[in-house]
């Protein structure tokens, strides 16, 4: 990502800044709040304090699950010896900012390889603390909301989208192999409006069958390849 604008500086780690801006904040609260309801939902018996605060234990763990992924790519950037700039949390996922683009196809992979990494150990982490808190505890609730976190974020980063990890992964590679940014591009485009439309696809037989969360999970994300594909969303 290019250069962001002037933003507030939340803090500093590693020496990369991570900015805010002030939408971030309104989805954190959204989230918490969400959180909470979910919780009083699956146990009614629970008062207000204690769902609120699940909610707000939960919504840490996520956010520890989506900001903690880039700040990955901070390590591995830097393993690369090509550090990241910034990271930038606004509206949708977090940002990663590096000034200078003009490094070797291996470099940017090494910096697209550290989000992942942590998705996947953070993944296991959360199964097994899952696993070992009793049915029904805060304990248990929160590592599941981990869990499913890591998870989707793994998976979604993974795809071979523009804007994502997988992207990068597989231009880069294209790119050693010998071909142009440019058609590594159209490639990656390609598989980006490929997968997008087997998940709406996907999504419509199960809505089909009135498996309505699965079904709008996989069209919402289906589109939002299919834009990315066409340039829609960066």
């Amino acid at each position: 990502m290019d250069r962001t604008d002037e933003t507030a500086t939340l803090f500093t780690i590693w020496d990369t800044p991570v900015k805010v801006k002030p939408a971030f904040l309104v989805n954190v609260l959204g989230l918490w709040g969400l959180l909470s309801w979910l919780s009083g939902r699956r146990h009614p018996e629970r008062p207000w304090p204690v769902r609120v605060l699940v909610g707000a234990l939960s919504t840490l763990a996520l956010l520890a699950v989506d900001v903690g992924h880039a700040m990955a790519h901070i390590l591995s950037a830097r393993y690369a010896d090509a550090p990241m700039d910034e990271i930038l949390l606004s509206e949708g996922m977090p940002r990663t900012v590096y000034y200078d683009n003009h490094v070797a196809p291996q470099v940017h992979r090494m910096r697209a390889v550290g989000g992942p990494i942590y998705s996947a150990v953070g993944l296991l982490a959360s199964l097994g603390l899952r696993r070992l808190a009793p049915r029904g505890s805060i304990g248990h609730e929160v590592a599941s909301w981990a869990a499913l976190g890591h998870g989707l974020i793994l998976a979604g980063s993974l795809a071979p989208l523009p804007m994502v990890d997988g992207g990068t992964l597989l231009k880069w590679t294209l790119v050693e192999r010998g071909q142009t940014p440019e058609e590594a591009d159209e490639v990656v485009k390609q598989a980006s409006l490929s997968a997008g439309a087997a998940a709406v696809a996907t999504g419509a037989a199960l809505a089909t069958q009135r498996r309505w969360l699965p079904a709008v999970g996989l069209m919402g994300a289906g589109m939002i390849a299919i834009a990315a594909a066409l340039d829609k969303l960066r």
